[in-house]
């Protein structure tokens, strides 16, 4: 029993450092540097958002077929309202995130991360829901990042 309960703790001990996380990009000596660097990331991230929104958009006007079924106008509109409606809903909740941490210095590092995880989960999203098929054609773009911050 005890030699099992020791193979056991090996074993785990083992294992351990493959459990460990990559390090942080952004750790870094000062507060200013971290929030640089976490502003870097939302800003790779918008960009790859906006790449994916845009193949979204193309893809959605030439599904709308000859004759369409929803006019172009109409799609883009769709689209424009709701990405409008989701910029408003990542505004207030990071906004919120902000608030909650206000007394700190961490303050700035929680919003952007926030907004980093809003922002690919609504890559994905957008990927899941118009750059891929339902069978195995494989999809317009590639799979985005998850919304976990990395």
């Amino acid at each position: 029993m005890i030699a099992a309960l020791a193979l056991m703790v090996l074993g785990q001990a083992q294992v351990q450092p493959q459990l460990q996380s990559q390090p942080d990009p952004c750790e870094g000596s000062t507060t200013i540097a971290v929030n640089q660097c976490l502003a870097n990331q939302r800003d790779s991230a918008l960009a790859e958002m906006n790449r994916y929104l845009d193949a979204a958009r193309i893809r959605s006007i030439q599904q709308a077929g000859d004759p369409p079924l929803a006019s172009k106008k109409d799609l883009l509109t769709g689209f424009d309202a709701a990405q409008d409606a989701w910029e408003k809903y990542r505004s207030a909740q990071c906004g919120n995130i902000y608030d909650f941490w206000r007394s700190g210095t961490i303050r700035g590092a929680m919003a952007l991360d926030c907004d980093i995880r809003l922002i690919r989960a609504r890559t994905h999203f957008l990927w899941e829901s118009f750059l891929t098929y339902p069978d195995s054609t494989p999809p317009i773009l590639p799979e985005p990042a998850s919304g976990n911050a990395d």
